[in-house]
């Protein structure tokens, strides 16, 4: 417990990520962290200070994860149950215009009106003096500890009620070195402004030990905890069929590149050696395309993934850039799973991972993986195997979140 013979000590997120459930990599990490607060014997509360986190979405329909949270407020959003509703007009106008440029595209239109216009990203847009009003009052009484989902939510801290709470900052990725660039799909900072906005908390949570190290070299007077992500891995390795290829992504550059990547370059050699391999795509990734390779099924958003783990022969990450510890990485193995990924995926993992996952960045060796696991179940389940010892040995919750426990009870005293 925090304190012995007092009140649970009370800890706000502040997050301006759209946050329904463990839908993507970021939210499944920030849901993990606040199931650590909780189970250290804190209550963690979310806010949410704008409303653009809803993006085009009219309804939020909270996941059972949401639960964690012992309460949940977002600006400009009214709560109905386990949903979010907005009442503002721009946002089903964004809707329509954005069915009506998809139609014209796959009637074959072309011209400025039938371009999917990106909305800015939530998470960096700069902070209004509403978002700073709002945050003071709904964050009474739930601040004895503060964190920030994200280096730019860390300006929230000085609206607090009490801003000298002791506070972190959830890092997630190291942006300024983001390989993607401008292809990326956040926002691209020098390391001069990250170094700033890292040093407005106390501490910084860092998801691998490479970031945590820039944080000690460069923000020396913030405290940089390692925490990754934890697994819940299952009974015994899954092998599951030949024929069979899993991707689990949301709609980010770094999944819609590496995606796209995959079916240029890979996916014609994997069908010419097994015509009957199939691919299954699930999660919101899928959007991104208007349609797929022969043999690939967009999935969309899948409220259950155990099927599809169970089934897939081989999982797959074919990442050409992106930063931070890869959540999916992390469940795949979990999973138990034969995994084929590019380097970019293992970053930040690689002597966990060394002999569990077949890395390459070549298109034809990626192929040649993939193909010789199709081929062999006893190389599918030995790979299997060496995924579920992996998860076991490095990402259990006790030795993932222990430094950021610490820190909270230390923080809490």
């Amino acid at each position: 417990m925090a304190r012995t013979g007092a009140a649970p000590r009370n800890v706000v997120f502040i997050s301006r990520q759209r946050l329904v459930g463990a839908t993507n990599g970021s939210s499944a990490y920030l849901l993990d962290l606040a199931k650590a607060v909780r189970d250290a014997g804190f209550v963690p509360h979310l806010v949410q200070p704008s409303p653009t986190v809803a993006g085009r979405w009219p309804v939020l329909s909270l996941r059972p994860e949401m639960d964690v949270f012992a309460s949940h407020r977002i600006r400009g959003l009214v709560r109905i149950g386990r949903r979010f509703v907005t009442p503002a007009p721009h946002v089903y106008a964004a809707i329509a215009r954005s069915l009506v440029a998809s139609a014209g595209r796959r009637l074959g239109f072309s011209g400025a009106w039938t371009e999917d216009r990106k909305l800015p990203y939530a998470v960096a847009i700069p902070w209004t003096a509403a978002d700073h009003r709002w945050l003071a009052q709904a964050a009474r009484g739930k601040a004895d500890i503060a964190i920030a989902d994200y280096m730019f939510c860390a300006e929230g801290i000085a609206s607090l009620p009490d801003p000298a709470v002791p506070s972190a900052i959830v890092m997630h990725d190291l942006f300024h070195a983001r390989k993607g660039g401008g292809a990326d799909s956040v926002a691209l900072v020098t390391r001069e402004q990250e170094v700033t906005m890292l040093s407005r908390a106390d501490a910084v949570v860092a998801i691998q030990p490479a970031e945590a190290a820039f944080v000690a070299e460069h923000v020396p007077a913030t405290r940089a905890i390692v925490a990754p992500m934890a697994a819940t891995p299952v009974a015994a390795p899954q092998p599951g069929e030949h024929d069979r290829l899993l991707f689990v992504g949301s709609n980010t550059a770094p999944n819609v590149v590496g995606l796209q990547w995959f079916f240029d370059a890979v996916w014609p050699a994997i069908r010419a050696a097994c015509p009957q391999a199939t691919l299954d795509v699930a999660g919101t990734v899928g959007r991104a395309f208007d349609s797929a390779p022969e043999g690939v099924r967009l999935l969309g958003l899948v409220d259950d993934l155990d099927p599809l783990y169970t089934r897939a022969g081989v999982v797959i990450s074919p990442l050409t850039f992106g930063s931070g510890l890869k959540i999916k990485l992390i469940e795949a193995l979990a999973r138990g799973k034969a995994i084929v990924a590019t380097t970019i995926t293992v970053e930040g993992a690689e002597r966990e991972t060394e002999d569990a996952v077949h890395v390459t960045d070549d298109a034809a060796r990626f192929a040649d993986h993939v193909v010789a696991l199709n081929r062999d179940p006893a190389a599918r389940a030995a790979l299997a195997q060496a995924a579920l010892t992996a998860a076991r040995d490095h990402y259990s919750a006790q030795s993932c979140y222990a430094a950021f426990v610490e820190w909270l009870r230390s923080a809490a005293r």
